[in-house]
Formats: C-alpha cells, sequence, structure tokens
C-alpha cells in the first residue's frame, strides 16, 4: 500500500527489527548460577503479558511510577521475573530469588544478549535515502538506547523510546505520542511497524496512526486481518 505523505515511521524492537537471542534464555542462565533449574518450554507456557497485570489501566499498562530512574524501574523488571518464575513453578528460597531476579535484570540490559535481523539495515537505508526518519518506540528494558548504539546502528534512528522509560507499554497512547513529538510529525505523517496486533496495530490506531504487521514466522497466515501484514522488512514500501 502506498504511503508516499509518510514522513516518519516508528519501529517495535523486538520481532521488528531485532531480538533478543534467547529472552527466557536469560532467565535459564541465571537460575544456573545460583544452583536452580528451570526451562524455557517452563517459563513459556504463561503469557508474558500476565506478569504485567498489576499495571493494567483501560488506556494500557501505566508504571509511571516506577520509571523514575533505572534503578527504581529495576525493580520492575526483577518482579516480572519473580512472578514469571513462580508461575514456572520454579521451587528456590526467596533470597535464591532475589539473587536470580537481579541477575535477570543485569543481564536484560546487556547489548551481547541481542541480534539485529538482517534485513533491518538495509530497510534503514533504503528509509534514510527517500527522506524519511526512523525512530524505535517498543516495549522494551531501560538500557534499550545503549543497546541500540552497540550493536552499532543508533545513528539511523532520530530516538528511541522504551517503555522502560516512558513509564507506559504499548498500547497505552502515551508512548505514540511521545515519538510523535520527538519526531515532530503528526500521526497522517506517521506509521508504525511491529509484530503484535494488540500493541502496535491498536496502539497506533489509537492515536490516529496507520500501521503495519511484521509476522516473520507466518502465524497470522489464514487469519483475515484488517492491516497490511509483511513477513520480512525488505517488503516495506512506502512509496
Amino acid at each position: 500500500m502506498p504511503q508516499s505523505h509518510i514522513r516518519t515511521v516508528l519501529f517495535d524492537f523486538d520481532r521488528t527489527l531485532g531480538q533478543a537471542k534467547s529472552h527466557y534464555g536469560m532467565y535459564v542462565r541465571a537460575a544456573e548460577e545460583h544452583g536452580v533449574d528451570v526451562t524455557e518450554a517452563q517459563l513459556g507456557s504463561a503469557e508474558l503479558d500476565d506478569a504485567w497485570a498489576q499495571w493494567d489501566t483501560p488506556l494500557g499498562q501505566d508504571h509511571s511510577n516506577e520509571s523514575a530512574d533505572e534503578a527504581t524501574f529495576a525493580e520492575v523488571r526483577r518482579e516480572i521475573a519473580r512472578v514469571r518464575l513462580r508461575a514456572a513453578g520454579v521451587d528456590c528460597s526467596d533470597e535464591q530469588l532475589d539473587q536470580i531476579t537481579t541477575r535477570i535484570a543485569e543481564l536484560e540490559g546487556h547489548a551481547d544478549q541481542y541480534r539485529l535481523y538482517d534485513d533491518t539495515v538495509p530497510a534503514l537505508e533504503r528509509l534514510g535515502r527517500s527522506g524519511v526518519q526512523s525512530l524505535i518506540v517498543s516495549n522494551h528494558v531501560w538500557r534499550l538506547p545503549e543497546i541500540i548504539r552497540a550493536l552499532g546502528v543508533s545513528a539511523r534512528f532520530e530516538g528511541v523510546l522504551t517503555s522502560a522509560r516512558v513509564g507506559v507499554r504499548k498500547p497505552h497512547p502515551k508512548i505514540f505520542e511521545a515519538a510523535m513529538h520527538l519526531a515532530g510529525t503528526g500521526p497522517a505523517e506517521t506509521i508504525y511497524v511491529g509484530d503484535s496486533y494488540k500493541h502496535d496495530v491498536v496502539g497506533a490506531r489509537g492515536v490516529g496512526m496507520a500501521a503495519i504487521l511484521i509476522d516473520r514466522d507466518g502465524r497470522t497466515e489464514g487469519q483475515q486481518l484488517d492491516v497490511t501484514v509483511i513477513q520480512s522488512l525488505d517488503e516495506l514500501q512506502l512509496s
């Protein structure tokens, strides 16, 4: 679908531009370091969003009170990890659990735990040549800007907004509005590209923005969706 009026593309990070090499692998590693066994299969048995339920609001999850600084937000990450580990049936002492969750929060901020997809840089280069600016808007950890810098692509973005610092998670409108303010463009000139219909498509449309759903794994195959679906950033066309 031509989008020749678009001046800004907002990108999700996970499963859009890149991904953690193994998100639950960080949990397994941290647990093993403290003498506790858990598998990725156990951890994957519950929905990721379940651990965020205590921050639910009608607009989306809001943890702004806990996003004052990195140290305060680290406790949010530890609480998320605690909920997921307990839901997975991990049996350990409270002291071990504190040690494991602290280690998980540390690992989540390490750039060596993440990788970019092969089609990411070429897509960003094409957008740059056409005069379109790119920003990252992601439900992610505090150190996402530093991760992007370490991955060598920070110069290709006008900004990196992570929910950890903004204080709300997509689909909350505040994070999309903050991105448009930073970009200096309105909803009609901005489009969002992400892998989640619930977080990305619904959230973008909630502020009047168009969206494109990227489905790298064919999860939506056979579904009738009211949104343009691409399987690779090679397919991203704005004109």
